[in-house]
């Protein structure tokens, strides 16, 4: 738990006059406390959502529920819209934090306080100290959705290298989610240069999970050349996820050159986790190739058998047939 920083922020008249002099004295009163501010663009639509076939429909979220409970859209947060950020301080400490899109519905057994509209930059740099801190993953989140220099600029510095392993987790992903063009650059150089296998394999994962058009490629390259079969291994993972269509070529290949026994098995994994007929396709073809390894072969049945696909087991039945 972090105390609130002493720092004087510049903020609009619709803050309350006492909630401003308790960020200067490093005091606040207790009870949830909120204030908006500008999205930066393409943030997500975030709240709490019921589905029905396939649409999401916004519904109350409970500030008192500690975790989980909220989740995002594929809608982004509109211009006109902004964020919501809320905080709650217990006896002078800053205990979570919260970011929602402002037409969500929130609701708290004890009173919220409603600071208005405040600049970003205020905001930002309000939050920032609260980093290191026991809401440090919700801090950097919502840092993250602020319109911005300030914000993009705090993501870069969590990110950097010498600070704990999760701070910089958590700020590449954000970075990945919503500030990629900003930040492709930075993500690439901890996709390939990073010194921390953990970090370069997280942030291959940020990225297969953004909007970045080469993604593909990007993990191509990883699964080619980085230097820790670990590594390597999820980067073929990903690549199947993502349903690429050079994806059978890439991973097949690692599963023939790898110099690693265990990425060799493990594209043969990640083989599995393409789109059904793709799989069966794929781990179908392995089975066939006499050529192959007979501990390849082997890996390769047992996923298509995981598949638990019709068309799967019809091959198993009709390759066990014809032995």
């Amino acid at each position: 738990m972090l105390r609130l920083a002493f720092v004087t922020l510049i903020v609009s008249a619709g803050i309350h006059s006492e909630f401003a002099q308790a960020q200067i004295d490093g005091l606040g009163d207790n009870g949830w406390h909120t204030w908006q501010v500008e999205a930066v663009a393409g943030a997500p639509d975030t709240c709490c959502f019921t589905w029905k076939n396939g649409e999401a429909t916004q519904k109350q979220c409970n500030l008192d529920q500690r975790k989980g409970g909220f989740s995002t859209s594929d809608r982004s947060v509109s211009s006109d819209d902004g964020l919501q950020i809320y905080a709650l301080i217990e006896a002078g400490t800053v205990n979570r934090v919260r970011a929602f899109s402002s037409s969500c519905p929130v609701a708290s057994e004890s009173e919220i306080i409603d600071l208005g509209r405040i600049e970003t930059e205020a905001s930002v740099n309000w939050l920032r100290p609260l980093i290191g801190g026991d809401a440090t993953s919700n801090v950097i989140a919502a840092i993250a959705v602020h319109d911005g220099a300030t914000a993009r600029n705090a993501l870069l510095d969590s990110a950097k290298v010498g600070n704990d392993e999760e701070i910089r987790e958590d700020a590449i992903f954000w970075m990945a989610q919503v500030r990629l063009d900003e930040t492709g650059d930075e993500i690439k150089g901890y996709i390939f240069n990073d010194d921390s296998a953990a970090i370069r394999e997280h942030a291959a994962f940020a990225y297969s999970q953004s909007k970045a058009v080469d993604i593909a490629d990007t993990l191509i390259r990883q699964g080619e050349n980085d230097r820790k079969p670990d590594v390597r291994s999820h980067a073929w993972f990903w690549l199947a996820q993502t349903e690429a269509a050079e994806s059978e070529t890439a991973i097949h290949n690692a599963m023939l050159n790898d110099e690693n026994e265990d990425v060799r098995e493990e594209a043969v994994f990640a083989l599995s986790q393409l789109p059904e007929d793709r799989a069966v396709k794929a781990l179908a073809a392995i089975l066939e190739d006499t050529a192959l390894q007979m501990d390849i072969r082997e890996q390769a049945l047992f996923w298509l058998a995981q598949t638990e696909s019709d068309e799967a087991f019809e091959y198993i039945d009709e390759l066990l047939s014809d032995n």
